[in-house]
């Protein structure tokens, strides 16, 4: 008996075929919510592809990438490539390779931050022109935008840009010149901070009102992050390279959150200087504006609640406005009273909140002003018009801080209030005038008696003059 036939090639083939057809359509039923899924996590984390950029695809890097787990290991050589071509002050390829980086992990704030400042503060020291070290400013703070951008979450690298914009243009050697130069870009979209209450960004041209906006965003994105945090039981909400403990915007981050006010003060302070070149001081309602200002931010600083140390579980929480408050004070039990001075203490907010009371006072204003022309005629050789301006700026200012002694005793106060009597005392000898029997503040002079540095945050401090020999010519 012959056995039955088997099937032919052909027909074995087209069963395998079926069978791989309806194997793949087990696998993509399977797979469908799965991708949902993971299309989900994407879109709540800012994973998406849109989040990736624009890579050279045709590169060998990228293309090593595309294997699994490869993306790191690319990012780590890049990195050392990007370290090398800064020693080696390639900035062009420096910049593209750090783009690449960021390209390859989007997510990883590290290096946002890192190579933020990098560019702002690093790479543009390397220029001797102030509009060249300007322009790698400027790049390292576009650079920490979009980071911003691919981590619209992360408060952090809000807070780095603030920061950029406050610290690197307003306090460098050349402040008065990159101020300038700030105030004259007609990039528009630089000058601008994101407000959610408004639709498009608020515009500032000053560095310092900008930092503030942006100060203002990063505590918006902690507290909102915050709050996640709080209803799922401390967790991160977006699963960042970085730990959440190792980030700025975190509860009980004092500093952090102080930054408003400090870039209020700085701007008050800067009306009243020529803070930026060819620009000259503000007087009068504007400065006492935005003293008030700065004071409504500090004051909102020390209202707020902070988890006291140790005690977060138990809901205790500490005000520091409450140092400045002796009856809240006295009522709070010792936990209460030791953070309250601690932190009060650490972020120096009695002298901040009493320097911009004081400061915001029409005699403060007017002391200031006297002050400013006093100086513009000292350097000027009109040493018998500095002289009567100096002596009636000190008269007004030695009876405002005798009603703010926080602010009077404060070092920095000090320092400030000694160079005033300091350069009140050579224009008397250079006016031939004797010295009165009493001075004001008198012994602050000898604080600052040998200190000749020019303050670089004044125009008329970058100034050098021979004064002696000038009032001889005279």
């Amino acid at each position: 008996m012959n056995p039955k036939p088997g099937p032919g090639p052909l027909q074995s083939a087209r069963q395998r075929q079926i069978a791989y057809l309806l194997a793949m359509v087990v696998i993509l039923g399977v797979m469908v919510p799965f991708t949902n899924k993971l299309q989900a996590i994407k879109v709540e984390k800012d994973l998406g592809e849109a989040t990736i950029g624009q890579i050279d695809s045709g590169s060998f890097l990228y293309k090593l990438a595309q294997l699994a787990g490869m993306r790191g290991i690319v990012a780590d050589v890049l990195w050392n490539k990007a370290q090398n071509l800064q020693k080696a002050q390639d900035w062009d390829r420096l910049k593209t390779t750090v783009d690449f980086i960021t390209n390859l992990q989007p997510h990883f704030l590290n290096v946002w931050s890192f190579q933020g400042w990098n560019l702002a503060y690093n790479v543009s020291v390397e220029w001797d022109a102030p509009d060249d070290k300007y322009t790698w400013i400027k790049e390292g703070i576009k650079f920490l935008q979009r980071g911003v951008q691919q981590n619209p979450r992360s408060p952090d690298l809000t807070w780095d840009t603030a920061w950029t914009y406050y610290h690197k243009i307003g306090f460098s050697d050349e402040a008065i010149v990159l101020r300038r130069l700030f105030r004259d870009d007609d990039d528009v979209a630089f000058r601008s901070y994101p407000d959610p209450r408004y639709a498009e960004p608020i515009q500032a041209d000053d560095n310092f009102l900008l930092g503030y906006g942006w100060f203002k965003e990063a505590i918006r994105k902690a507290d909102d992050d915050n709050n996640q945090r709080i209803a799922t039981e401390f967790e991160a909400p977006v699963e960042y390279v970085d730990r959440v403990e190792k980030r700025k915007g975190r509860p009980g981050d004092l500093h952090f959150r102080s930054m408003p006010g400090h870039a209020r003060i700085k701007y008050a302070a800067a009306l009243e200087k020529a803070s930026i070149q060819g620009i000259p001081a503000s007087f009068g309602e504007k400065a006492r504006a935005a003293w008030r200002l700065a004071l409504d931010d500090w004051v909102e600083f020390g209202l707020h609640k902070f988890p006291m140390f140790r005690y977060e579980k138990e809901g205790r929480i500490v005000q520091i406005d409450d140092l400045t408050a002796p009856t809240r004070l006295k009522a709070l039990d010792d936990k209460g009273q030791f953070w309250t001075s601690r932190w009060g203490e650490q972020t120096h907010y009695p002298y901040w909140k009493s320097r911009c009371q004081a400061e915001m006072t029409e005699d403060g204003v007017h002391a200031r002003r006297l002050f400013y022309e006093a100086t513009k005629a000292f350097k000027r050789a009109e040493f018998p018009e500095a002289v009567a301006k100096y002596r009636d700026g000190l008269d007004i200012w030695e009876k405002l801080l005798a009603n703010y002694p926080l602010y009077a005793a404060d070092d920095q106060n000090a320092h400030d209030t000694g160079l005033v009597v300091k350069r009140y005392l050579k224009a008397l000898a250079n006016a031939g005038i004797d010295r009165p029997k009493t001075v004001p503040f008198e012994k602050l002079a000898k604080l600052v008696e040998f200190e000749e540095n020019p303050d670089p945050f004044d125009e008329m401090e970058m100034r050098t003059v021979d004064y002696n020999k000038t009032a001889a010519m005279r």
